[in-house]
């Protein structure tokens, strides 16, 4: 009966979007002086990992200097489910860090969230220079602190975790020696990927904070499905609190031991594979590198409705969308590279058709909507050799009939 009270007066506190402190401990809910919430904590922290920039991240934090927390993954870091976008574990974890860390009133804890719906760690790679470096204010233009949430996005994602890798090690890699934090969400019937994605996190000692582990065996017990699921795929507000607490106490565990000897290494055996850093994203803009040549064909347009999330508005930016009344041309881009991907908006709509995908000649893949698609952007890969890049054509062209139809390329990506 205690614990029932306990968490209804949890919930209260979530819906109302509040925060609670107890002496520096700074949570989304008033129940964690019980015992059991306490382990539930304890529960998530899969790995604690190689504090060392955390807790210099910190310590410039408590400094009053600028720094950028980021997130970037699904829906869940989006912040679906959540009544407001406040209520996000997102937006709850960075003004939770700041009241913690910051200086003064935290102003100098900055956030930007990159969280898109339906998308996997594929997509996150492409678009993490534009939609998290690009809008990062701090004098260095990085973020200090990264938290990546595609646990279950990632099922089938088409380069077997290599562009999860790759993007946790391009991250690792910014030379700002910022921090990663993997947090691996759930689905309300307990499916994600964290038994896969923790090797990464165990290959390079990251922190590791897991919904699974703290959160999920509580359903049923100390609260409903109802009260922590909004639907299967999202937690409601009173979930997000709690994703947003496990990830505080993980951080606030992870500060008060001794500071990590050496600096994380990243000259380790990959998990699974980091071939896909260096990807360059195309966009619609015309902005690109001049290692390559784009012709945008009867690709001309710019699809305003492909993508927008919560926090930042549109994302990718200007993507290559073939109009009914575009010419035949396909997009074409010649150049040398031996990784290919691209990212298409997936849809139902009648007016939208097929396109097929062409590289040296050769159709690789033909792309079209149908009744389970919802507009979410998909990412196919098309190329990809382990050995050096070579000069390839490729086109995007409307499939037979389809010509007077609609479709969007949300952007190319490519290895050279």
């Amino acid at each position: 009966m205690l614990k029932r009270i306990l968490c209804w007066a949890l919930v209260m506190m979530l819906t109302m979007g509040g925060c609670a402190a107890m002496g520096e401990n700074v949570y989304f809910s008033n129940a964690e002086q019980a015992e059991w919430y306490q382990d539930m904590l304890k529960d998530g922290m899969m790995s604690l990992g190689n504090n060392r920039r955390l807790k210099n991240v910190i310590r410039r934090a408590r400094a009053g200097e600028e720094i950028t927390l980021a997130t970037i993954g699904g829906s869940i870091t989006e912040g679906a489910g959540a009544k407001t976008y406040q209520e996000c574990y997102a937006s709850r974890f960075a003004r939770g860090f700041a009241a913690r860390y910051g200086a003064g009133d935290g102003s100098n804890v900055h956030f930007v969230n990159a969280g898109v719906g339906g998308t996997p760690s594929t997509f996150g790679l492409m678009r993490y220079q534009r939609d998290i470096v690009d809008r990062v204010k701090d004098a260095d233009g990085l973020p200090d602190l990264v938290i990546v949430e595609f646990s279950v996005n990632d099922y089938q994602e088409p380069t077997g975790h290599r562009c999860f890798e790759s993007l946790v090690k391009t991250i690792l890699s910014q030379p700002n020696d910022p921090a990663v934090i993997l947090l691996f969400a759930v689905f309300q019937g307990g499916f994600n990927l964290q038994d896969e994605l923790k090797k990464i996190g165990e290959a390079y000692d990251l922190m590791m904070v897991s919904i699974k582990d703290a959160a999920y065996p509580h359903v049923g017990k100390e609260w409903t499905a109802e009260e922590f699921f909004f639907d299967q795929y999202h937690p409601t507000s009173f979930g997000h609190g709690i994703m947003a607490d496990c990830l505080l106490a993980a951080v606030e565990a992870a500060n008060a031991r001794e500071t990590s000897a050496q600096d994380v290494d990243l000259n380790v055996e990959p998990a699974y594979g980091t071939d896909y850093m260096g990807l360059i994203t195309l966009y619609g803009k015309g902005d690109w590198p001049d290692t390559v040549t784009v012709e945008k064909g009867g690709f001309l347009h710019d699809d305003t409705q492909s993508y927008n999330n919560l926090p930042i508005g549109r994302v990718c930016g200007q993507n290559f969308c073939h109009f009914e009344t575009d010419s035949a041309e396909p997009l074409r881009v010649t150049g040398k590279f031996k990784k290919l991907l691209i990212a298409w908006r997936a849809t139902a709509e009648a007016r939208f058709g097929t396109a097929e995908i062409v590289v040296d000649g050769k159709v690789k893949r033909t792309l079209t909507g149908g009744d389970s698609k919802w507009g979410q952007s998909e990412v196919v890969m098309i190329w990809d050799s382990r050995t050096e890049a070579e000069d390839h054509v490729l086109e995007i062209r409307m499939a037979e009939g389809a010509q007077e139809k609609r479709f969007t390329i949300t952007a190319i990506g490519i290895v050279q």
